[in-house]
């Protein structure tokens, strides 16, 4: 059921190497291109990104220790608990954007 333990392994890197460096400096402070002009709503984005990163590992690591079914379910719900937390995270970032900019025009 868990496959084979190399390739979530891989798979857990490239994530790592991917999303979490992002989210870790947005949070710091630094804002993305395409986000500039977005200055309220880049720190929900970050933290909606370290949710979605958070499955990663929730779900990967029970599988590469070859977790029994009851550990490998229950971080497949937690991690879809992430998921549901990250879309609210989008949800604020996209009300705080459209509030200045109504603010801005009004």
């Amino acid at each position: 059921m868990n496959g084979n333990s190399l390739y979530h392994g891989i798979a857990l890197a490239v994530g790592t190497l991917l999303v979490l460096p992002l989210a870790l400096v947005v949070l710091n402070g630094w804002t993305p291109r395409g986000l500039r002009g977005r200055r309220l709503a880049v720190r929900p984005y970050a933290w909606a990104f370290l949710c979605l990163y958070a499955v990663m590992p929730l779900n990967a690591v029970p599988r590469m220790i070859d977790a029994p079914l009851g550990v490998v379910m229950a971080c497949t719900g937690l991690g879809f608990g992430s998921v549901v937390v990250a879309a609210g995270c989008f949800l604020r970032a996209e009300r705080a954007s459209r509030c200045a900019n109504s603010r801005a025009k009004g």
